[in-house]
């Protein structure tokens, strides 16, 4: 077996979805080009994964997919980016968008950061997650409040146990997180099986940690901030999110 480097890591963004729920501002572009201010969702996680040691990104597209392709065109990011196309976006969910972006790693040798297309976080959340010393980390928030569409994770003794919406877990999952080693391998393996309805990743990721309970290391979000954008409620919670976390760097 090769040898896997830990000082690079490739990440793969999710943003193939048709987002219904923010309509009708997605009637006509993807929600990762939604505005935050004076930068999209998208160019907001490029730059911060710009800053830290990862060596290619992986976008997964779908709706739209040409619009966010000419953005990217026209932006400078200072890291390269491949574009991979689901093009069955319509009718499939995020598990079957990230066995497409596994394609392009090799799970022997590489670290993989997934992040979802609609989130933003607090740089330092981006930054334990790379600088982790663990092989498998997820970030779980630990002080908001869980509401029942919240995907979830139950955390024992420092380990996520299980990951889904339909877990009863102990805190909400951040939608992001770092895979590489044999969990990598085994994940990829299982993206690979044929399903008979479309899934979320995080689907076949419980069905690993079910197998695996100690394999999985869970880093708590301890007030550092973040958010999901799915509605517009939560696009202008963002927004003003934002301008907190602006504010806090510049104070750091």
């Amino acid at each position: 077996m090769r040898e896997r480097s830990k000082d690079k890591a490739k990440a793969i963004i999710l943003a193939a979805g048709r987002s219904t729920r923010l309509r009708p501002l997605t009637e006509d572009i993807p929600k990762c080009l939604l505005s935050l201010g004076d930068e999209t969702i998208l160019d907001y996680q490029i730059r911060h994964l710009a800053k830290l040691n990862i060596e290619r990104e992986l976008i997964v597209v779908g709706y739209k997919r040409d619009l966010i392709v000419e953005h990217i065109a026209r932006s400078e990011y200072g890291i390269p980016i491949t574009i991979v196309h689901n093009k069955v976006f319509h009718e499939t969910d995020n598990a079957y968008s990230l066995s497409l972006a596994f394609e392009h790693i090799d799970p022997e040798t590489d670290s993989i950061l997934i992040l979802d297309g609609d989130i933003l976080f607090e740089f330092g959340l981006l930054r334990k997650l790379v600088q982790s010393p663990h092989d498998n980390v997820c970030i779980v928030d630990n002080e908001k409040k869980i509401e029942p569409e919240d995907c979830k994770v139950l955390v024992k003794n420092g380990f996520a146990a299980s990951i889904g919406k339909s877990v009863q877990g102990n805190a909400a999952y951040t939608s992001m997180i770092r895979l590489s080693g044999p969990l990598l391998s085994e994940f990829t393996h299982m993206l690979k099986e044929p399903r008979v309805k479309p899934e979320w990743y995080s689907e076949p990721l419980n069905r690993l940690l079910l197998k695996h309970p100690s394999a999985m290391h869970v880093v708590f979000t301890n007030g550092l901030l973040r958010c999901e954008i799915d509605t517009y409620d939560d696009l202008l919670r963002a927004r003003t999110l934002r301008k907190k976390i602006n504010a806090r760097a510049r104070n750091a």
